[in-house]
């Protein structure tokens, strides 16, 4: 869990990537050019030379890329040493972002006029763009003698012995800024930070208790004391910081959050709700604060049936902010926990209606229709996500699976084989697919081709019983294979506290016509997981039917129904009384 006290944290770098993009304006680059226009008139009385590198400064402020190097390189040819031109040909490849290029103009005007801090400026942040922070760095080191008090060059500087894992180096650096610019909270906890990396842990806390003393009300300061409090195990003094914080001022959410938190990770789980709730309900905390408690509350591993003071918080999330699709995402996480399914997909829906572009919620909600059973909206979900994710796998194996449910095999390959071509890393999933395309081969009649998918899936997860059981439903739905009946029996046997070995072998016993002994099997079956599914009651009233035990089946059909919305085979029994034959 990310707790609050890092949110808390401002870090030199966000100030980082704000100047830099700075640098990179439009209005700075017309500047430098009106800049150098002048120098040139100044260095060379050649009219022709002048005029060249005016051409080329109006092609390359007109987006007329290769016109204006053109130009530039003519101007190179007469005066190679020209440190003006050098400039404005990196420029001119910077827009095209040809950074090489770029780099070695910008490399040759530093050299050949070592007094420009303009050059040298543009040449250290594009190094950090190249990705080479020696370089950088050895550059804003260098900036920063001529202006130590450049919050810029501090920053480009600091990122890039972050970048090499240089603690040492961006810790000297941080304090030669402060003797510059003077200190404050930020560069205390950019310190922290390296201490605690370099190992100095004693030396770390006293520094942020000596800060505590210059900036009392600091919330990061105190944040990050109060964690490390917690995290040594010094219970006392966090709770004496967030008891004067409380006390304070009742209205503090994020010390509410905090106080909360800390109370919740020590134990005190029932004083830390209530203050994780007055934090919660308050107008301090950011949404993303909130929800980090909210999903260390949710996720708790005794959170199994409804609670009414999170429910409510859960509620009160996705009334304050309606169009935050996160807010609308944890209220499914929530239903999800406590069992709730129907009401967690109408919360996942809600979330995808605002951003449709969450991945994990999609497959959430697939897996949720698959456990209901659900496989109109199924269907529809996952032809819907293959067109947003084209080159994702798993809607993909979803809309597979699926029309290998409703009997569309054809579809069900069609969708397999486009999967199977996107490559796969994860084993189990190319297991999964493997499996499936199994399905559908079989499906259309091709047996031999069915097996090599499903010994393929086999081979990728050897332990995978599911995979084996597929196999054998295929082999046994079609008839195909004598000795997939026994080889069941022995899995049976063998896992007699698992119920879909037993499942499957009272299917076999079913399509064998020994009616008597796949009531036998199905009935001794107590897994919980297959006892409330559809496909248990809709089996036993197949049974039932063969035999002849007409009224006990219509009532098994009918509670199979109350598991999920039912196929069109099962809705086509309970309609006519009969039994039908699935595709």
């Amino acid at each position: 869990m990310r707790h609050i006290m890092a949110d808390q944290k401002i870090s030199v770098l966000v100030i980082t990537a704000a100047l830099m993009s700075k640098f990179s304006s439009i209005l700075l680059i017309l500047l430098l050019f009106s800049c150098k226009v002048q120098e040139r008139a100044s260095i060379t009385q050649d009219p022709a030379y002048v005029r060249q590198f005016h051409s080329g400064v109006r092609y390359m402020l007109n987006d007329q890329h290769d016109n204006a190097i053109e130009d530039f390189n003519a101007c190179l040819q007469k005066e190679p040493n020209d440190a003006a031109v050098h400039f404005a040909l990196s420029q001119t490849y910077l827009k095209q972002e040809n950074y090489n290029q770029a780099a070695f103009h910008t490399e040759r005007a530093a050299a050949l006029d070592p007094k420009n801090l303009h050059y040298k400026r543009e040449l250290a942040f594009m190094y950090q763009q190249l990705g080479k922070a020696q370089e950088a760095a050895v550059v804003f080191e260098k900036l920063l003698l001529a202006e130590p008090k450049n919050i810029d060059y501090y920053s480009g500087a600091l990122m890039c012995y972050q970048q090499l894992n240089k603690p040492t180096k961006s810790l000297a650096l941080i304090q030669k800024m402060e003797l510059e610019l003077g200190e404050n909270p930020n560069t205390v906890i950019e310190k922290f930070h390296l201490l605690q990396q370099m190992g100095k842990t004693k030396e770390s806390m006293t520094l942020l208790e000596s800060a505590r003393v210059q900036f009392p009300s600091d919330p990061n300061i105190l944040a990050n004391l109060v964690d490390n409090y917690f995290r040594a195990q010094n219970y006392t003094a966090g709770f004496e910081i967030l008891d004067d914080l409380v006390q304070a001022d009742p209205t503090n959410g994020v010390a509410q959050l905090m106080y909360g938190e800390m109370c919740y990770r020590s134990g005190k789980v029932d004083l830390g709700k209530k203050h994780l709730g007055l934090g919660i309900l308050s107008e301090g905390p950011s949404i993303d604060q909130k929800m980090n408690v909210l999903i260390m509350w949710v996720n708790e591993k005794d959170l199994k049936d409804a609670n009414k003071q999170l429910e409510n918080l859960v509620l009160y999330m996705t009334s304050t902010y309606p169009k935050e699709a996160k807010a609308h995402s944890i209220a499914g996480d929530y239903y999800y926990v406590i069992g709730q399914p129907k009401a967690a997909i109408d919360c996942y829906r809600q979330t995808l209606s605002i951003d449709p572009n969450l991945i994990a919620v999609w497959n959430q909600v697939f897996i949720l229709e698959y456990e209901q059973g659900l496989w109109s909206y199924l269907y529809q979900d996952a032809t819907h996500c293959t067109e947003i994710y084209l080159n994702h796998v798993f809607p993909f194996y979803w809309l597979g699976l699926t029309n290998n449910y409703l009997g569309k095999y054809q579809e069900a390959l069609d969708a397999l084989q486009w999967a199977s071509s996107l490559g796969i890393n994860d084993p189990a999933m190319k297991a999964e697919v493997n499996a499936q395309l199994g399905v559908a081969q079989f499906g259309l009649g091709q047996k031999e081709k069915g097996i090599e998918f499903f010994n393929a899936a086999i081979a990728a997860q050897p332990t995978n019983l599911n995979l084996k059981l597929d196999l054998l439903h295929q082999l046994n739905k079609y008839q195909l294979d004598a000795k997939a009946h026994e080889a069941l029996k022995t899995i049976a046997i063998e896992h007699p506290k698992e119920g879909r070995p037993m499942f499957e072998l009272a299917y076999s016993f079913f399509q064998k016509g020994s009616y008597v002994e796949a009531l036998e099997w199905q009935l001794k079956i107590t897994d919980p997981a297959i006892l409330i599914s559809s496909k248990y009651y809709e089996q036993l009233g197949d049974i039932f039917y063969q035999l002849g035990r007409e009224i006990e089946a219509l009532k098994s059909w009918q509670k199979a129904l109350t598991f999920d919305e039912g196929s069109a085979v099962l809705n086509q029994k309970i309609t006519t009384q009969k039994y039908v034959q699935a595709p």
